[in-house]
C-alpha cells in the first residue's frame, strides 16, 4: 500500500516537471558582431565603453561596420503652477549612426526621452539624479541600436 502511494505522488510529481519544461525553450546567446566601430569626435570615452560591451569585433567575416556619430542629451524644463516655476524636466537622448558594408549602406537617428521632477529644495541631488537619467537613456539608445541591427540583419 506504501508502495503504491510512492508510485502514485512520484508519477504526479515527475508529470508535472514535464509539462513545466515543455513551455520554456534554450536560452539563446546572441551577441554582435561587427567589423569595426567607429566614433565621432564629441563622443565621450565612457560611452564607447559601453558600446564596446554591447557589440564586439570580428574583422574576419563580411560583418557589417558601425559609426556613432553623435550622442547628444538636451535638457527640456517644463513650467507650471501659480508661480509659474519649473516643475519637470525631460531629457532627451539622441543618437545618430551608420551601419555599412559592402551591400548595405543604413543612416538613422535613434531618440529617447524620460523626465524627472525638479527639485527646488536640493539643486545638487537634481543635477546628481540627471547624470544618472543620462547614463540609463545611454543605455536605452544602445539597445535601440541593437535592434536596429536585427532589423537590418533580418
Amino acid at each position: 500500500m506504501e508502495q503504491n502511494k510512492f508510485k502514485k505522488y512520484f508519477s504526479i510529481l515527475i508529470s508535472l516537471f514535464l509539462i513545466a519544461s515543455c513551455q520554456y525553450q534554450w536560452v539563446q546567446n546572441s551577441s554582435i558582431e561587427l567589423e569595426k566601430i567607429e566614433f565621432g569626435s564629441s563622443i565621450k570615452d565612457s560611452f564607447k565603453t559601453k558600446t564596446v560591451k554591447f557589440f564586439s569585433i570580428n574583422s574576419t567575416n563580411n560583418n557589417l561596420r558601425l559609426k556613432i556619430l553623435s550622442v547628444k542629451f538636451k535638457k527640456k524644463n517644463f513650467y507650471g503652477g501659480t508661480a509659474a516655476r519649473a516643475q519637470q524636466i525631460e531629457i532627451i537622448g539622441e543618437l545618430e549612426y551608420i551601419f555599412s558594408n559592402s551591400a548595405i549602406n543604413k543612416n538613422g537617428t535613434l531618440k529617447t526621452s524620460s523626465w524627472i521632477p525638479v527639485n527646488e529644495a536640493n539643486p545638487l541631488s537634481e543635477i546628481t539624479a540627471q547624470k544618472t537619467l543620462i547614463e540609463e537613456l545611454e543605455f536605452v539608445l544602445l539597445e535601440k541600436l541593437r535592434e536596429e541591427y536585427w532589423l537590418i540583419e533580418s
